[in-house]
């Protein structure tokens, strides 16, 4: 039982992981800093996208806090 509570753990660490970098950035950030040029917001993306993002991330961030609480309590 702890291995697939592991299991699932990573699996919906590596999820939220994903959702969070695929989210547009608002800011130019470490780039601009290099020389590099300042990012139209919104570049073919919809906005639709990021909203759905934020929300898989919100989900994803409650469900590994769980898990992760549930296998610190059977963790002997």
């Amino acid at each position: 039982m702890i291995t697939a509570l592991i299991v699932v753990d990573v699996t919906v660490a590596l999820v939220m992981m994903a959702a969070v970098l695929l989210q547009t950035g608002y800011t130019a950030g470490m780039s601009s800093t290099f020389g590099g040029s300042s990012p139209q917001p919104y570049q073919g993306k919809k906005k639709g996208v990021d909203e759905f993002l934020a929300r898989v991330t919100v989900i994803f961030a409650v469900a590994f806090g769980v898990l992760t609480l549930v296998l610190a309590h059977f963790w002997h």
